[in-house]
């Protein structure tokens, strides 16, 4: 008994170091990549504590490589993906307890469906018009799209030069 009480202890100590470990190793991660926002802010001429505010974050790279006003528009097709899914399921309980849940309102599941496609397109958009206005191509903008941690930290730590908006 005692044998298999101390392998759980070891196991639990085990993943409890890995935990661990994974959590610096995010938070390593994090703070670089807040660094490259700062970077690529300054190159811009914004100020770099704007990487710092999450929200405000994003509008800012909206604002100096597209539109202000293309932020609103990811911004409210982002939350409108979110609100209309959740307002477009059918809950069925029995005797208080969930049994199943399917699409009640097929037109809130199509209005959600668009503006998941939206935010989406916008998301394509951003990393084009990112990678356009540090002076990089499409294949950058291809690694943003898929690898963006990596191509951020390239984009703020490298030699890119921010060239404006290029429409």
């Amino acid at each position: 008994m005692e044998s298999s009480t101390s392998q759980a202890a070891a196991a639990f100590g085990l993943a409890g170091g890995v935990l661990v470990a994974l959590c610096g190793i995010s938070l390593v991660v994090w703070i670089l990549l807040v660094i490259a926002h700062w970077k690529m802010y300054t190159k811009a001429g914004e100020q770099g504590w704007k990487a710092l505010v999450p929200l405000y974050s994003d509008y800012t790279l909206f604002k100096i490589v597209w539109t202000a006003k293309s932020f609103w528009i990811y911004l409210v097709a982002s939350i409108g993906t979110v609100v209309l899914n959740l307002a477009s399921i059918q809950y069925v309980m029995v005797d208080g307890q969930l049994v199943a849940a399917s699409v009640g309102n097929p037109l809130l599941g199509t209005l959600a469906f668009v503006a998941s496609l939206l935010a989406l397109l916008y998301t394509v958009l951003l990393q084009i018009k990112t990678s356009l206005a540090y002076g990089k191509g499409m294949g950058f903008a291809v690694g943003l799209l898929f690898l963006p941690n990596i191509f951020t930290l390239i984009l703020g730590f490298g030699d890119a030069k921010y060239q404006g908006p290029q429409y």
